[in-house]
């Protein structure tokens, strides 16, 4: 049997602008096999985004897509490591952008699709690659013949909820219906650029500072300062 050497379109959506430049430089840090084409979509929605990518992607026969969006922050060896699992569709571990920041991946689904996130803890006994699910694209690599195996648009809007984009969970709705299976590598740590509000907050006679992420809570930590000085006194009379 003759192994056909990966190749890998990488397609990154996006709404004119990336939430922050430096985007660009982990972009361009990123490990990148020979043969690696590079797409970019322009528009206001995700799904025809990445519909247009994914179309572009089988029209010159690349065997992956690796999706990145444009608030992502990753190491160099991102897609190395992605490629290394042979996986039909793997995700990077990364976190929603408002507080409590739960993970971008789910372990459980109910009859209308709906999901519910797999949670870190202390208690959680999965390291490395762990079957999920469902997962958000923002730092996911697909088998192209997980597309071809798929019927048209592959990325809809308002699949499960009719005012809501939902984009991600419903296609890997239909990716389970077509038995095909979805991993997260948790060594494979993606940062997710946010905005947050800072406020100056006086708590029982200390100052903290607070983030507000627009979440369903607040963090809260104390001021730092300089440190006090203190002189230490030799109170032992000279012999």
């Amino acid at each position: 049997m003759i192994e056909i050497e990966p190749k890998v379109m990488i397609a990154i959506p996006t709404a004119e602008y990336a939430r922050r430049a430096d985007f660009y430089d982990y972009f361009n840090l990123l490990e990148k096999p020979v043969g690696t084409g590079i797409t970019f979509a322009h528009g206001q929605s995700p799904a025809r985004n990445r519909n247009l990518m994914i179309t572009r992607a089988l029209e010159n026969n690349f065997t992956h897509i690796l999706f990145l969006d444009d608030d992502t922050a990753f190491k160099g060896d991102l897609l190395t490591k992605l490629l290394a699992a042979d996986k039909d569709i793997i995700t990077g571990l990364y976190l929603m952008r408002n507080y409590p920041h739960h993970p971008i991946i789910f372990k459980e689904t109910d009859e209308n699709g709906r999901c519910l996130h797999h949670f870190l803890n202390g208690l959680d006994p999965y390291e490395g690659i762990i079957e999920i699910v469902a997962c958000g694209l923002g730092a996911c690599l697909i088998k192209t013949d997980v597309f071809r195996a798929m019927e048209e648009p592959w990325i809809r809007l308002g699949e499960l909820e009719k005012d809501h984009w939902c984009d991600d969970i419903g296609f890997f709705r239909r990716v389970r219906e077509h038995n095909f299976k979805i991993y997260c590598d948790l060594s494979v740590a993606v940062g997710h650029m946010t905005s947050v509000t800072v406020w100056p907050n006086m708590m029982n006679g200390q100052w903290y500072t607070t983030y507000e992420s627009y979440g369903t809570g607040l963090v809260h930590t104390p001021q730092v300062g300089p440190q006090n000085k203190i002189k230490q006194v030799n109170l032992e009379k000279p012999a």
